[in-house]
């Protein structure tokens, strides 16, 4: 038995989408009852749920499992001890496999939340767990947030240098990535760096945005301070904004590259979507939806 410890968000649902998909058995840990009824919903037919926080979850989850994977939630501030948490646990179980989603660049220490990965991986690397390490690059899917605004006013506005380059990937690809790890052992036992386009900046995101709609859409930037108020409003935490201003800078300055697609590529057995095939897709869906 496979299990999926953070299988409701940006990864999960294309991970498990896709496990479904490939017909081996899995199960999966959900914090909630609200978030296993979604998770049923798309056919997951095992869902166990109770809080990895709690004494003797990990324990009970593990007890038939034989390999994990394990996504964990974005900007929670307790993450490297969470994440410690489910290793140990596997380690008690002795598992065959354990994939873990970790963060492109983790080796960057003034992003908080991408060193926290980084340290992660090496307490997994020290367990002596059959593992497998997945980096994946920024997510197309982000743009879900912008859409509105870039439909209504045209902009594409972002709180860093619209002129910083971003190697970027379609969730849906990771997700099948990570499925295809999963379920086959010739892919396990190694760290992997995920891109499916780029490096390439806003503004070059934004023209191939215009061409799928065929209006204009311009990058902006706008004040940090304006992005702030929105998460504030948003219920964002005080550790989450922290971060993503950070993170923010880093990109002001940096940007969030480089990266290729030879290995993402491998996997898949395909060429992974690029930015503009993304963009008709995402158009196509939210048209169907």
């Amino acid at each position: 038995m496979k299990l999926i410890i953070g299988a409701s968000g940006a990864v999960g649902i294309p991970t498990i989408k896709n496990m479904i998909k490939s017909g081996h058995e899995f199960c999966v840990l959900s914090s909630n009852e609200e978030s296993a009824l979604k998770l049923r919903a798309l056919g997951v037919v095992n869902v166990i749920v109770g809080d990895y926080r709690e004494d003797g979850v990990l324990a009970s989850v593990m007890r038939d499992v034989q390999s994990v994977c394990y996504i964990p939630a974005r900007h929670i501030e307790d993450e490297l001890e969470v994440g410690k948490s489910i290793v140990d646990a596997a380690k008690v179980v002795k598992l065959d496999h354990f994939l873990f989603c970790s963060a492109f660049q983790p080796q960057l220490q003034s992003l908080n939340h991408h060193w926290k990965k980084l340290l992660l991986e090496e307490y997994i690397i020290d367990s002596d767990l059959r593992a497998t390490i997945v980096q994946p690059s920024m997510f197309m899917q982000n743009i879900r947030v912008e859409w509105p605004t870039i439909i209504e006013c045209g902009e594409y506005r972002r709180p860093y240098s619209t002129e910083s380059l971003m190697n970027v990937i379609d969730v849906d690809d990771l997700g099948e990535a990570m499925a295809k790890i999963m379920n086959e052992p010739l892919l396990q036992g190694a760290t992997y760096q995920f891109s499916g386009d780029g490096p390439m900046s806003h503004s070059e995101m934004a023209k191939k945005i215009s061409k799928k709609l065929g209006k204009k859409v311009k990058a902006i930037k706008i004040d940090i301070e304006d992005w702030k108020k929105w998460a504030i409003g948003r219920g964002w935490t005080e550790y989450g904004i922290n971060n993503y201003q950070n993170m923010c800078q880093h990109y002001d300055e940096h940007g969030y590259k480089y990266a290729n697609k030879l290995t993402l590529t491998a996997i898949l057995g395909r060429e992974p979507l690029n930015f503009s095939e993304f963009i008709e897709k995402f158009i196509e869906e939210i048209y169907l939806n």
